[in-house]
């Protein structure tokens, strides 16, 4: 209680200070609108088997999508952002459920968030700036599809997102929390304290620092570590609420390990009539993430006119999902590592960009958080079923803008994407866990 009644506090006076500063009356900015259409085909999936027709493997799907955003000056040193928007979009088709057939829409609020500047730099910058509330984040701005995991994976079990209901150029979050940004020079960092909405557990607490350092803006190094679900009062973060014992284990007293509902067809479950256990362990989902990134931008080495402003960027990012080696199904800190690769080729103007992006990660279990999300277990679904044709992932991304207010984008890839289901839920399972499937989808976007 202490804890939360501290941080209430601490932005409440931040809040007022802002709003108290040497000029109160409210400016209302114009108001912005954005829309989206987009057109995709899947050509190749692997559906779940339970709720989809035999032999349905390709799919079109389109996606329309508009919304507002609305800014408000509360003081010469604060603002408030509201955004809203709607979606209205098709479904996967499922097996012997006539309710499946058609299009579903949606309704949300896409930003809800102030911030307040403090120590403004003589450039006109900020170079402290508070974010409390509901915003948009992005950390890697090279990042089109790939990449971009700090907050689109689960740290326990191994879970990696791309896309959601959109799926060109979707490397980036909402977040619900605040950020606390600074500038210095080429330095910049976040720290941020985030409530966990779209994964399990819901409602805990993560923290997160990032900071990266830019060189003249052609060399570019960044790093971060979050502790992941480090405050939970629900205590699912411990595993205690796991509906089947899935991460419940047990030491003998010869030190061997024993799982008690073991998922793994090798691992002989704890017999109390036969083992003498001097310990029982639960896995959780707490835990450390652990990324390094970097870009490198041959492009301003080369002084010419047929060079977009992003042409020769070559851009990468590493993150480790959980730092700790824990029994049973996260032994090897290899498999839990995710590497991926960007570069933005030349098209001499044609395009403004077309990039490439290449993605490793050994995890041997299928890209699946239906035990987290069903079972409350931190552990893989289904374990006891190793998969290795999903290691890499690709993506092909081009985008020409036509005018300041219409972008014509495109995106090819074999990534980790889901499909909606028909309550309009975006499924736990990746449909693409192997080499040969694949997606292209198009996109207009139009801003007001």
């Amino acid at each position: 209680m202490s804890i939360r009644f501290s941080a209430v506090i601490a932005l409440l006076f931040l809040a007022v200070q802002g709003l108290m500063a040497e000029e109160t009356a409210s400016r209302l900015a114009p108001l912005k609108i954005f829309a989206n259409w987009e057109a995709a085909e899947i050509e190749s999936f692997v559906p779940d088997p339970g709720s989809t027709p035999s032999g349905y493997f390709r799919e079109i799907s389109s996606a329309s999508s508009v919304w507002l955003l609305e800014e408000a000056r509360l003081s010469d040193n604060g603002k408030f952002f509201a955004g809203v928007g709607g979606f209205y979009f098709f479904i996967l088709p499922s097996k012997s459920n006539q309710y499946s057939i058609g299009q579903r829409s949606a309704f949300a609020f896409t930003d809800l968030h102030a911030e307040f500047e403090y120590w403004r730099r003589e450039n006109g910058g900020h170079g402290l700036l508070l974010k409390a509330g509901v915003f948009p984040f992005k950390y890697n701005e090279n990042a089109k599809n790939l990449g971009e995991y700090m907050f689109r994976t689960y740290t326990y079990p191994t879970v990696i997102f791309t896309g959601g209901l959109t799926r060109v150029n979707g490397a980036s979050a909402q977040l619900g929390g605040f950020d606390l940004n600074t500038v210095l020079g080429g330095l910049t960092n976040d720290l941020l304290v985030t409530v966990k909405t779209d994964q399990i557990p819901s409602a805990s607490l993560s923290l997160t620092e990032m900071a990266s350092y830019s060189i003249g803006g052609i060399l570019t190094l960044g790093a971060g570590v979050m502790l992941d679900n480090f405050y939970d009062p629900s205590k699912i973060a411990d595993g205690k609420y796991d509906v089947k014992d899935f991460d419940l284990y047990y030491t003998l007293k010869d030190g061997t390990r024993k799982m008690k509902t073991p998922q793994n067809p090798t691992d002989i479950p704890y017999d109390p009539a036969v083992d003498s256990a001097v310990d029982s362990t639960r896995l959780t989902f707490k835990g450390q993430k652990v990324m390094v990134r970097g870009s490198l931008d041959f492009g301003k080495l080369i002084a010419s006119p047929m060079l977009s402003e992003k042409d020769l960027r070559l851009y990468f990012e590493g993150i480790l999902l959980g730092v700790e080696n824990r029994p049973f199904y996260y032994t090897k800190m290899a498999d839990r590592m995710v590497y991926s690769i960007g570069f933005n080729f030349p098209t001499f103007r044609i395009l403004d960009v077309l990039a490439a992006e290449w993605e490793y990660c050994s995890n041997p279990y299928p890209n699946d958080a239906g035990n987290a999300s069903l079972n409350l277990s931190p552990t893989p679904n289904p374990t006891g079923r190793e998969m290795n044709g999903d290691n890499v992932k690709w993506t092909l991304y081009a985008q020409k803008i036509i005018n300041p207010g219409f972008t014509l984008s495109g995106q090819v890839a074999n990534d980790h994407m889901r499909m909606v289901d028909y309550f309009g839920h975006i499924n736990d399972r990746a449909v693409m866990p192997v080499r040969k499937n694949w997606y292209w989808c198009v996109q207009m976007g139009f801003a007001i």
